[in-house]
């Protein structure tokens, strides 16, 4: 895994939350890169500082990518495109980035071309929560 993380200050989150969808994401991108036939797999997790009032983390991977017709349904319950999926990890994840105050949101420019998921979360007055 790749790793590019700027200089930002210390988020205060309820840590197990934030561990739960990274997992989750972390697993998916390791999935859509094992079922993809390219022989150059990647996933690059990048900490980014969004103005004074947001912090992003983006998982990426390189994988199987995501049909214009599923990003619509992506984080619905009970979605699912893995064979023995549930459709439950993707939908929790986005539930409980809501809670923490935030947003999971995902970006894929098609089948074979990879995705992006970005876990943004929020501070007030440069402090995080």
């Amino acid at each position: 895994m790749l790793r590019q993380y700027e200089d930002v200050p210390p988020v205060v989150v309820d840590k197990h939350m934030v561990l739960q969808i990274l997992l989750n994401l972390i697993s998916n991108a390791k999935y859509a890169c094992s079922d993809h036939n390219n022989k150059d797999k990647k996933i690059t997790m990048k900490i980014l500082k969004k103005g004074n009032d947001r912090i992003q983390i983006k998982i990426e991977d390189n994988g199987v990518g995501i049909s214009k017709e599923n990003l619509s349904r992506i984080f619905q319950h009970g979605f699912t495109t893995k064979k023995t999926g549930h459709g439950f990890g993707l939908h929790s994840a986005a539930l409980a980035a809501k809670k923490l105050g935030g947003s999971l949101n995902v970006h894929s420019d098609g089948p074979g071309l990879g995705a992006e998921f970005t876990l943004e979360l929020p501070c007030i007055n440069g402090e995080y929560l």
